[in-house]
């Protein structure tokens, strides 16, 4: 049991293809090229944010899981329980027991720190966050977390290089490419990358889900329609 809500398990690659024109339509050869070029630029762009090969499942889930005891597992669930009912508190008590009796365990200080944001505790947020990846390097959420925090505070590169981390852990993660997203977009003004970022996300969550994410897909309209006037301007 890893203790942490578990992310999106992904499958299959990135396959991105053009039809040329057929010689019998000679008029729809220039539609056909400009296609076929948006298509190449459209593969050239989510292979700067995604990898080549198939889509991987994320690194914190796989491997065996720590053998713990019955009452770890139940204090563990109460907290769950307590943090879905916003019961702040509750958690936090819950789980500062829990890490004091299991601090080797990642998923039990990714929720304390998560529970130390609600309670606008920064400082104990990030301390419980640290100890999350010190205790398993590869628990995405825990970068991201951090991340979100650096970001709140104004520190972008440092947020930036968090999600970064993130990424480098499991290439495929959907919050890491969205949050980047965003930090880039609106903090940073590094547009380009953005939409690197928000069509990697889009890509995966139409793999996993089934649909695009419309707010998301909102987003890249929006970013691309600003792209567009800037290079105008």
């Amino acid at each position: 049991m890893r203790f942490a809500k578990p992310l999106l398990a992904l499958s299959g690659v990135l396959l991105l293809s053009a039809c040329a024109s057929s010689p019998e339509q000679p008029t729809d050869a220039a539609t056909a090229e400009a296609e076929m070029a948006q298509a190449e630029a459209s593969e050239q762009a989510f292979n700067a944010a995604l990898p080549p090969g198939p889509v991987t499942i994320n690194p914190y889930l796989q491997g065996p899981a720590p053998k713990v005891s019955a009452d770890i597992q139940n204090s563990f669930a109460t907290a769950q329980q307590q943090m879905t009912q916003q019961r702040w508190s509750d958690a936090r008590h819950t789980l500062q027991a829990l890490v004091v009796q299991a601090p080797e365990l990642s998923g039990p200080w990714l929720n304390l720190g998560i529970v130390w944001v609600q309670l606008n505790e920064p400082g104990q947020a990030r301390a419980a966050f640290d100890r999350a990846l010190a205790a398993n390097p590869l628990n995405v959420d825990a970068y991201n977390h951090l991340a979100a925090l650096e970001r709140r505070e104004g520190n972008f590169a440092q947020a930036q290089e968090l999600y970064e981390q993130a990424l480098a852990v499991w290439p495929h993660s959907i919050a890491s490419h969205k949050n980047l997203g965003i930090l880039q977009d609106i903090y940073t003004g590094d547009w380009p990358q953005a939409l690197l970022h928000y069509q990697a996300a889009q890509y995966l969550t139409e793999q996993t889900q089934g649909a695009p994410d419309t707010q998301l897909a909102g987003w890249i309209i929006d970013l691309q329609r600003r792209m567009t006037a800037q290079g105008a301007q």
